[in-house]
C-alpha cells in the first residue's frame, strides 16, 4: 500500500486589508479567505487610524493597500511602510494606469493589482507573487548587511577594522574642515601584548582583545568612533572634543582596563595596561599626518613607562606655549 504524502502547510500569515470602502473590503476578504494551502489571519483598515494601529501592534506579513485612503494617500502608506521595511506591499487601485503602477513600484510596493476584473485567482497569485519576493528582497538585503559587515568589521572585536576607521576619519576631517569643529583621536596600544601571547596562550590574547573591545565600548560616548587599527592597537576618535576633555576620557579608560581582571582558558588570573598616544585634530591637517602625531604620541607613552595617556600637541598649540 502507498502511503499517501502528507501536506506541507503554509506557515500562518496575517495579511492587512486597507481600503476605505467596506464592498470592496469585503469582496477582497471573501477571496482571501478562501486560501487553501496557507493558514491567514485577516485585519482590515478604512481609516488612518486603523492602519497605524495594525502597524503598531506587531508583525504583518503583506497590505493590500488601496491607493485612495482619507487622510493620507495609499502612496504616501506603501512609502512609509516600505522606507520602514515594515511588510510587502501590494497596491490596490480602482483606476489602473501605467503612471500610477510605475510610481506604487517607485515607492516600494512589490505588487500592483487593479480591482477592474479582480478575481479570485489573480488575487491569490499576487499574493503568493509578494511573499516570495519580499522574502527574496530580505534575503539579499541579509546577505547585503553580511558582506558589508566582513568588510568593514573586525571578526574578533566586532569593531571597525582598520580600512572602515581610517575611511571614518576621512569623513570625520571633512566635517571639522566644513564646519570648523574640534575633535580627537587616541591610538592605544596594549602593554607587553607579547607575554599575554607566550605565558598564556593565544587564545588569552584573543580574549584580551574581545574584552579590550567591549570595555572602551562601554566606557565612550556613542558619538566616538572606535576601530582596530591593527594587532593590539585601537584607534578612538572623539568628535567635537578638544585635548582636555579627551584626556579625561582616555585616562579613565586606562584605569578602567588596568583594574579589570583576566583569565586564561586554565581560569588563571591576569592583568594589563594600555598605553595612549593622545592628539588633537589641527584645521587643514590630513588623516595620515594626525595619525603620524598619534603614533609619536603613542612611542612617547611606551618611553615614558607605559600604562600612560600621552599628549602631543600639534604645531598650532606649541606656537603658543
Amino acid at each position: 500500500m502507498t502511503p499517501m504524502k502528507q501536506e506541507i502547510k503554509q506557515p500562518l500569515i496575517k495579511i492587512l486589508i486597507c481600503d476605505d470602502d467596506p464592498a470592496d473590503r469585503k469582496l477582497v476578504r471573501t477571496y482571501v479567505k478562501r486560501i487553501t494551502d496557507r493558514e491567514v489571519v485577516l485585519l482590515e483598515a478604512g481609516q488612518a487610524e486603523e492602519i497605524q494601529n495594525a502597524l503598531d501592534k506587531g508583525r504583518i506579513d503583506l497590505v493590500l493597500m488601496d491607493n485612495k485612503m482619507p487622510g493620507k494617500s495609499g502612496m504616501e502608506w506603501l512609502a512609509e511602510i516600505a522606507k520602514k521595511q515594515l511588510a510587502p506591499v501590494v497596491m490596490l487601485t480602482g483606476s489602473g494606469t501605467e503612471e500610477i503602477a510605475a510610481q506604487a513600484f517607485q515607492e516600494g510596493a512589490v505588487g500592483y493589482l487593479p480591482k477592474t476584473g479582480l478575481s479570485q485567482e489573480k488575487l491569490h497569485n499576487i499574493i503568493d507573487f509578494a511573499l516570495d519576493k519580499w522574502k527574496q528582497l530580505q534575503q539579499a538585503m541579509a546577505d547585503k548587511e553580511k558582506l558589508e559587515r566582513l568588510a568593514n568589521f573586525d571578526s574578533l572585536t566586532g569593531l571597525y577594522n582598520r580600512r572602515a576607521i581610517l575611511g571614518k576619519l576621512h569623513e570625520l576631517i571633512g566635517l571639522a574642515n566644513r564646519y570648523k569643529e574640534d575633535f580627537s583621536l587616541s591610538i592605544m596600544d596594549i602593554d607587553h601584548f607579547k607575554k599575554v601571547n607566550d605565558c598564556y596562550g593565544h587564545l588569552a590574547g584573543d580574549g584580551v582583545l574581545e574584552k579590550i573591545a567591549a570595555l572602551i565600548n562601554r566606557n565612550v560616548r556613542d558619538t566616538d568612533i572606535v576601530g582596530r587599527y591593527g594587532g593590539e592597537e585601537f584607534i578612538i576618535i572623539l568628535p567635537k572634543t578638544n585635548l582636555s576633555l579627551s584626556w579625561g576620557v582616555a585616562d579613565r579608560l586606562r584605569t578602567k582596563i588596568e583594574k579589570t581582571e583576566m583569565k586564561d582558558s586554565a581560569g588563571n588570573v591576569f592583568t594589563i595596561t594600555v598605553s595612549q598616544g593622545l592628539v588633537g585634530w589641527e584645521r587643514d591637517e590630513d588623516a595620515p599626518s594626525l595619525i603620524a602625531r598619534a603614533d609619536e604620541a603613542l612611542y612617547k607613552a611606551k618611553e615614558k613607562g607605559k600604562n600612560r595617556v600621552q599628549i602631543l600637541l600639534g604645531p598650532s598649540l606649541r606656537d603658543k606655549i
